[in-house]
């Protein structure tokens, strides 16, 4: 299933991205940096449980992290207005589905603590996932 849930958010990560003009950068793909700001996106799935005493169904829980990257001493207003955005665009209980398979945004998203190096600005703004599912 993280396939599929990869899928479903990371697809609509794309579509927020393409209306601000921004490139993404998935997991296991190396960054090259320039001088443009970009989306990183990172799925950490949780341990999936099961809610039947049966054990025919499974809840697939996790993070998803979108973090808006930035090159160093260009500011925080920009990044912080994408930031914005990206909350906007996955509400809580935004529903994404592939088929019979539905996923819910199940926290509100929220911007964490800026992170600097000496090449880029980068802000982390994380939510919970949830797909409950029968097998």
């Amino acid at each position: 299933m993280i396939s599929t849930i990869s899928e479903l958010l990371e697809s609509h990560l794309d579509i927020i991205a393409n209306q601000l003009g921004l490139p993404i950068i998935y997991e296991n793909i190396e960054a090259t940096p320039n001088d443009e700001i970009y989306l990183k996106s990172n799925i950490l799935p949780a341990i999936t449980t099961s809610f039947d005493l049966g054990g025919n169904s499974r809840i697939y829980k996790g993070v998803y992290q979108v973090s808006v990257v930035a090159p160093i001493n260009t500011g925080k207003s920009h990044s912080q207005q994408i930031s914005e955005a990206i909350i906007t665009h996955f509400k809580l209980n935004t529903e994404l589905t592939k088929g019979n398979f539905s996923l819910y945004i199940n926290s509100v998203p929220s911007v964490y603590p800026a992170i600097t190096d000496k090449t880029t600005y980068t802000i982390p703004v994380s939510m919970n996932y949830r797909a409950d599912t029968l097998i």
